[in-house]
């Protein structure tokens, strides 16, 4: 029994939405190891419009983590801000 036309418009607009979808969390999401790849550039570039539209700093963000980093090899407060 084939499939009414109706049936086959959505199976196949559904079929192009999962495969776009597909294809976008490939490029964009999907780690291929520390290695560099075909997609490296396409993805470092995709991160970094999503941390700007988020409002993320990665220089801001380093240094940040470099200074909780230091915090935690040399403490020199008991965590009240006051000095031990």
């Amino acid at each position: 029994m084939p499939i009414s036309e109706k049936a086959q418009r959505a199976w196949k607009a559904g079929t192009a939405v999962i495969t776009a979808w597909t294809a976008f969390y490939g490029l964009f999401y999907i780690d291929y190891g520390p290695h560099e790849h075909c997609f490296s550039d396409v993805q470092r570039w995709y991160r970094r419009k999503i941390d700007g539209m988020l409002g993320i700093d990665d220089k801001a963000l380093k240094k940040r983590i470099a200074r909780d980093d230091g915090e935690r090899r040399n403490p020199t407060t008991d965590g009240i801000g006051e000095e031990q």
